[in-house]
């Protein structure tokens, strides 16, 4: 925390769930309560309105963090197509304004994509809100090697926006849970199965999707989660035909939280409770990778408590 009051470059790696958003949720609470009684603390340049600004790598891992900085009455939006979508197309600017003046949310999140583009660098560029920065934070950090060559290009520009854009007072952060300092990320930990990295993404709780090439990749991730079932869990189970009422579940269904895909029915199935979408490996083409976001496919495993019978 005294780094981040000093504006310096920071990364700070924890396993996953040891509260790494606290560092970027605290901060603003301290700039409110030194504000809010002057009085009681030492001198400290203080903002008015304090922002932070975290790059997220998915709108699930966005729409985490707004609600964990509801619990301590802070505000957040996340600056995705969903947003955008309430926004075009000729009220963008309205939103584009909102966040320069820094009064409605203490917190924005933001994919590598969107900070790309021109409003943000209007944004950024805005005298009161680089007035009001006080943390440019980049959580899962580790992805910015992993998904920048080929996967998303759009990560490896950060570091641009960082040294052209941000003000010489803003701390910067970087998170993970992964990365080790002065080291090449490992594709594949010796001993370790191939897909455990999914588990982290699982634990968290979130309705997922994972996106798979071919039936037989599918088969291999369907027996490795049937491994490693939390105790008192009902086993996976196989549906190999479309089904309508199934894909309704998704939607309604509480305890329904992960579908393993396949292409053949990925082509609009709209799931809205969908909040995080995983590609093992790369689609054939960058059409059909848009095109599963947020949809799901034929085929599909599920696993829930024993008492939900209709599984």
């Amino acid at each position: 925390m005294i780094a981040q009051a000093d504006a310096r470059l920071c990364v700070f790696k924890s396993g996953t769930g040891c509260g790494k958003s606290a560092f970027f949720i605290i901060p603003i609470v301290v700039h409110q309560e030194i504000l809010a009684h002057p009085n009681l603390y030492p001198a400290f340049p203080v903002k008015k309105n304090p922002v932070v600004i975290v790059v997220t790598p998915t709108k699930g891992l966005a729409n985490s963090i707004i609600y964990e900085l509801q619990k301590f009455g802070l505000s957040g939006i996340s600056y995705c197509h969903e947003t955008l979508s309430t926004y075009y197309p000729d009220r963008l600017h309205v939103l584009v304004d909102l966040i320069c003046a820094c009064q409605t949310w203490q917190l924005i999140c933001v994919d590598p994509e969107h900070l790309a583009s021109p409003e943000w660098r209007k944004i950024i560029q805005h005298d009161t809100f680089k007035l009001n920065l006080i943390l440019f934070c980049i959580d899962e950090a580790h992805l910015i090697k992993k998904w920048g060559p080929a996967f998303r290009p759009a990560f490896e520009n950060i570091g641009s926006f960082i040294r052209g854009y941000l003000p010489l007072t803003t701390s910067t952060l970087a998170l993970t849970a992964t990365c080790d300092p002065d080291k090449s990320t490992p594709k594949r930990t010796p001993g370790v199965p191939k897909y455990a990295q999914i588990l982290d993404y699982l634990r968290c709780g979130r309705k997922t999707v994972i996106h798979v090439n071919t039936i037989p990749i599918a088969y291999e991730i369907y027996e490795f989660l049937w491994n490693h079932i939390p105790k008192g869990h009902s086993p996976l189970r196989r549906m190999h035909e479309y089904n309508r009422t199934t894909f309704q579940l998704i939607d309604s269904d509480s305890e329904l939280q992960v579908v393993i895909a396949t292409v053949g029915f990925s082509q609009g199935i709209n799931c809205k409770c969908i909040e995080d979408s995983i590609s093992w490996g790369f689609p054939s083409s960058l059409d059909e990778f848009w095109q599963a976001k947020g949809t799901v496919a034929d085929w599909m495993a599920s696993y829930g408590p024993q008492r939900n019978k209709r599984r």
